[in-house]
């Protein structure tokens, strides 16, 4: 399912070619790391980085910061210390730059994804 969305933003000017190769590469990352099995359980953070990328790139407006009690969750969750190690990581296979804003998101989809695994 990721694969296929990952072609539509691509094929619709969505998202451009080196965008839709790095979250290729972050998926193999993901999964080479055992942080997922099957690629769709990232389906909504891939999904994510990808238009966040886009955004980041055409310059668009950025993101409003998390509600303050969902960060609260994703501070105190027992995940977060590998979830912002993970997303370093990840962010280094980028070619873009994210607002602290985004990166919220980003910890809250890893969170998630890193929650579900257990």
């Amino acid at each position: 399912m990721i694969q296929e969305k990952l072609k539509i933003l691509k094929d619709n000017n969505v998202i451009d070619e080196k965008t839709f190769d790095e979250m290729h590469e972050v998926l193999k990352y993901l999964k080479d790391n055992k942080v997922i099995h099957e690629e769709d359980v990232a389906d909504t953070f891939i999904t994510h980085l990808a238009m966040a990328a886009s955004r980041e790139k055409s310059g668009e407006d950025q993101v409003d910061f998390v509600d303050e009690v969902i960060k609260s969750e994703i501070v105190n969750s027992s995940e977060f210390d590998q979830a912002v190690q993970l997303w370093e990581e990840i962010s280094a296979l980028m070619t873009v730059n994210f607002p602290e804003a985004e990166n919220d998101y980003f910890y809250l989809h890893l969170v998630t994804m890193l929650q579900s695994k257990g």
